[in-house]
């Protein structure tokens, strides 16, 4: 493996009043590659994605980026949009980006228009369909111009022509060289997007390989199992 590391966990666990959620994790992702986290649901793949994120404090253990300037941007399953049109929700992320007012609209109409949403501008966010929600998400998250990109099962809800739209996206975001993390329990999903796996169960990490190998020639047999549906 070439690539650089966007960043790496040493025995990072993380636990909540229900207990511990995530066991001593030692990983390491790799920068300009798209890593899918995959497992079962209620595996802990979002509790790994948000400590990755900076969202959560890990309970023990340390989390250190490749650079110290890395920036980040992160997509949930169910976005949450301001009460305003889908203009303005891109406008409000670049006012806080710093970028001067005479520019924003501009700047927010190109990134619209390049993932085909510009007939979308005026109306507001919060009326439009589920697919549609998910794809601004992602297009206000990709104006942050985001070193990483994690994205926390942003097709869960979404029917398979939303996730199409989804998944082009996510591909388009990949060719910029951005790294990509993505939490996923979609098998199908992981074999078109993914060029390295985390597979977790439990709240531990039990494989991490690149895409190929591990549907082709899983290390664990509880990998094995989840890729045969047998989990």
């Amino acid at each position: 493996m070439n690539d650089p590391i966007a960043l790496s966990l040493k025995d990072v666990s993380y636990s909540h009043e229900k207990g511990k959620a995530l066991h001593s994790t030692n990983l390491e992702i790799f920068a300009h590659r798209t890593t899918v986290i995959l497992g079962p649901n209620g595996a802990g793949k979002s509790i790994l994605l948000k400590i990755c994120h900076g969202l959560l404090k890990p309970s023990t253990g340390t989390l250190t980026m490749g650079q110290d300037t890395l920036k980040s941007a992160m997509v949930f399953p169910k976005p949450v949009l301001l009460r305003r049109t889908v203009l303005q929700n891109m406008t409000y992320i670049l006012g806080l980006e710093g970028i001067h007012k005479s520019e924003q609209n501009s700047i927010a109409m190109d990134a619209l228009a390049d993932f085909s949403m510009k007939s979308m501008s005026d109306r507001p966010a919060r009326s439009l369909s589920s697919g549609e929600k998910q794809r601004l998400s992602l297009v206000r998250a990709l104006l942050l111009k985001p070193d990483i990109l994690f994205l926390d099962e942003p097709t869960a809800n979404l029917d398979p022509k939303a996730t199409s739209i989804l998944e082009d996206m996510i591909g388009r975001s990949r060719e910029s060289n951005m790294t990509i993390v993505m939490a996923s329990h979609d098998l199908m999903q992981a074999r078109r997007i993914a060029e390295d796996i985390i597979y977790i169960e439990d709240g531990s990490v039990i494989e991490t390989s690149n895409a190929d190998a591990f549907f082709n020639s899983p290390k664990s047999t509880q990998a094995k199992k989840f890729i045969e549906g047998r989990l």
